[in-house]
């Protein structure tokens, strides 16, 4: 079943269970909480549900949701500068409005719905005030208070919880074969965000762990050393968003096989699928950056606790910052001090500075 797929949010699912056991879910659900803890998978497992009670995962309906091809499954994303656009909501609206080709429920999934621009979220809420008869909307965001209070106040909200850290790594070594050590250290890193513990465990920035720490704590606090640091991480960011090449083909093609073979797949499909992995590529190299300011952060705070006589088992990088004093010059206000310039390199980057500008200016000045 898909819903043992699904890990940490107990509660949730049992509420989820129980409106499928009724049989009479809302009109609109907002699904929220913290970033990469399973909120949009759970809303494909939800969508399923809706439509094979047992969320099997074997049968076609639910094979063909997961696989964003069933004909009454729909799924949104961000396009363009981040934001979901007028016309993305119009297509949609479009499709929801469509004769169904089963008396099952039509499910319109909306991630990242905080970014709905604000011609995408009126022309949403003229279909949410009306909906259609056999109509699912799941908006997926990582915080409420960020949606349109008018789209909100039309949605059942559901909390989801960040994960234990143990959860996470069960959850990296059973489910997706990674490495225990490297899973435990990205799952401390992800702070409960299974996907940021996905991207940090199967990525290249791991092996950059070591050099940041010999960095970013040396008392010489080399420039050119600084400046080299920048240019390995944005390196390592580029090598994620390409990784995903192989799998973006393979999906292209198994696509291409349902439609009935190469160049049966339609203009317009091709062209969604191709600007989808355009953006998966992308935000999978701005993770990277955000990765590692999370790990500078982790770095530095590190180092407070050693200053302080912390136990061990609260050191992120114990087995790396141990071995080392932390020097005279890392003091409580150079460490807070650091952990401010961190936060604002990050909003910086969420506005699309360029993200080695933004992080060659971190580690210039912390």
């Amino acid at each position: 079943m898909l819903w043992g797929r699904i890990k940490g949010h107990d509660e949730t699912l049992e509420r989820l269970d129980r409106i499928i056991e009724l049989g009479r879910p809302a009109h609109a659900y907002l699904f929220f909480g913290p970033r990469g803890v399973g909120k949009a998978t759970t809303a494909k497992v939800f969508a399923a549900a809706l439509n094979c009670k047992s969320a099997c995962g074997t049968c076609s309906s639910c094979r063909a949701i997961l696989n964003h091809t069933h004909t009454d499954f729909h799924y949104l994303a961000p396009e363009g500068s981040r934001t979901i656009l007028r016309g993305q909501v119009m297509d949609l609206l479009h499709a929801v409005n469509l004769k169904q080709q089963s008396d099952q429920y039509k499910v319109a999934v909306i991630d990242d719905a905080q970014v709905l621009g604000p011609e995408a979220a009126n022309a949403l809420l003229k279909t949410l005030e009306e909906p259609p008869g056999n109509v699912v909307f799941i908006l997926v965001a990582d915080d409420a208070g960020q949606v349109l209070p008018t789209i909100a106040s039309r949605c059942q909200r559901v909390r989801f919880g960040a994960l234990s850290g143990d959860i996470v790594q069960d959850i990296l070594v059973n489910q997706h074969g990674l490495d225990p050590d490297r899973a435990r250290l990205a799952a401390k890193l992800a702070r409960g965000m299974v996907g940021d513990a996905i991207e940090i465990a199967s990525g290249t920035f791991l092996d950059l762990r070591e050099r940041m720490v010999e960095v970013l704590l040396s008392e010489k606090r080399s420039i050119r050393d600084r400046v080299a640091l920048a240019v390995e991480i944005s390196e390592a960011a580029k090598a994620d968003g390409e990784s995903l090449k192989k799998n973006q083909e393979d999906e292209l093609a198994k696509m291409e096989g349902y439609a009935g073979g190469p160049g049966k797949l339609s203009a317009g499909v091709k062209k969604k699928i191709i600007a989808g992995h355009k953006r998966d590529s992308a935000r999978r190299e701005r993770a990277v950056y955000h990765h590692a300011l999370v790990f500078t952060a982790a770095i530095f705070r590190d180092v407070l606790l050693i200053n302080e006589n912390a136990d061990k088992k609260f050191i992120t990088n114990s087995d790396l910052i141990l071995e080392r004093a932390p020097g005279e010059g890392n003091t409580r206000a150079r460490v807070a001090r650091a952990l401010t310039r961190i936060e604002m390199a990050g909003r910086r980057i969420d506005q699309n500075v360029n993200p080695l500008m933004a992080l060659e200016n971190l580690f210039f000045t912390i």
